[in-house]
């Protein structure tokens, strides 16, 4: 059996401000160094613990990454596969500000956010496919794997697993929460099931 956690990053400004991050560069913020203690508190919590720490490129996931691969003692793995989607022109602005200037693409994005690509950013399509690619060896290799990634490609991530269509609805969501830790366990067939959803609770701040 092979235990697989998928783990956003802790917050930086633009998640606070509720901008649209992408494949953006910016640091995390104060409150995303905590979030990212109280989800290495949650990590130690698996039923296995970590073989390996895997990540994109930018540095909300590399930072994250970081700090839980150096609590179990790990090296981070870093790929550019694991990048998040670009989100071209919209990178920087506001959910608010989008949803003012373009109503009828907005509103069709809030419903069905595979169906859009922003100006100049990368389709659906080929951030799964390089998804895909980026898993097969970890998922080979390692018995208990963290994957750190940010939304949302942290919700493709999700749906390679476990072969079902992507549910994008908290990728793009009004509602700011914490960070979230997905645990997976393979089946006898080879998929991925959701075994547990975590998230500090309002009480543990």
């Amino acid at each position: 059996m092979t235990i697989v956690a998928v783990v956003r990053p802790g917050w930086t400004d633009f998640d606070e401000q509720h901008r649209l991050i992408g494949a953006l560069e910016l640091p995390l913020n104060a409150r995303g160094v905590t979030q990212v203690a109280a989800l290495i508190e949650q990590l130690r919590t698996l039923s296995a613990p970590p073989e390996a720490v895997v990540c994109g490129m930018a540095q909300p996931a590399t930072c994250t990454a970081d700090a839980i691969a150096s609590a179990f003692d790990l090296t981070t793995r870093k790929s550019e596969e694991l990048s998040n989607l670009n989100q071209g022109l919209w990178q920087g602005s506001t959910i608010e500000d989008i949803g003012w200037r373009m109503p009828r693409v907005f509103n069709q994005w809030q419903e069905a956010p595979e169906t859009i690509c922003p100006p100049e950013g990368e389709p659906w399509e080929d951030a799964v496919d390089r998804v895909r690619r980026a898993l097969k060896k970890p998922l080979r290799k390692f018995d208990s794997l963290v994957i750190v990634a940010s939304e949302p490609l942290a919700s493709l991530v999700s749906s390679v697993l476990t072969g079902e269509p992507p549910d994008l609805t908290s990728a793009f969501s009004e509602e700011l929460g914490d960070p979230i830790v997905e645990v997976f366990e393979s089946s006898r067939d080879g998929e991925f099931v959701r075994v547990e959803r975590k998230q500090k609770s309002e009480n543990e701040e």
